[in-house]
């Protein structure tokens, strides 16, 4: 893993040059490199939940950082992978299109650099727009990431995405209740 394009490569992100993902998707090094991208951003998220509890100064906090910033971030990544299978199952059984998983695990690891911004939430007066900036970004991109890896039209893509999307979403909101915090960031800013 180069350090230094992988660097390169989050700059282009961050300056909206998706042709990055072109590159990525032909670059079989980049496999491990992208993955970790979608970690470190996911774990990102999940601290800056836990500091949105350590800033409001909400009982349970040692329960809150293991099980959302460890547990909950690493849940996340999990079904972070579920919604990459989601969406290439849906691309290619459902409707029929062709894409090849490594490269979607590639473009779709470095679509995931986002989720990094999720770590200001804990700011207060900000906190929910910039939750919502992160996953707007997050969702585009995967958009743009998975349009890289096939040639199925664009509705097809966003069908592929959102189906994908939707499973991430709801099964980590679903993992928070008043006494359970198994998801990270944005799932839990809001304590009950």
């Amino acid at each position: 893993m180069d350090l230094e394009i992988l660097i390169r490569r989050l700059l282009r992100i961050a300056r909206l040059d998706t042709t990055v993902f072109d590159e990525v998707r032909m670059d079989p090094t980049a496999t491990a490199s992208s993955f970790l991208v979608v970690v470190v951003a996911t774990y990102l998220a999940g601290l800056g939940g836990f500091l949105g509890w350590v800033r409001q100064d909400f009982p349970n906090e040692g329960r809150v950082f293991i099980q959302s910033f460890i547990l909950g971030s690493a849940f996340s990544v999990g079904l972070w992978l579920v919604w990459l299978l989601v969406t290439y199952v849906i691309l290619t059984q459902v409707l029929r299109e062709r894409s090849d998983i490594t490269q979607l695990l590639r473009t779709m690891g470095l679509a995931g650099a986002p989720l990094a911004i999720t770590l200001l939430v804990f700011i207060p007066g900000i906190d929910f727009g910039v939750a919502l900036i992160s996953i707007a970004l997050l969702f585009g991109l995967t958009n743009v990431a998975i349009q890289a890896t096939t040639t199925a039209h664009a509705t097809s893509v966003l069908l592929a995405n959102i189906g994908g999307f939707a499973v991430w979403a709801i099964v980590l909101t679903l993992l928070v209740d008043e006494s359970t915090y198994l998801a990270p960031g944005i799932f839990v800013t809001n304590p009950f």
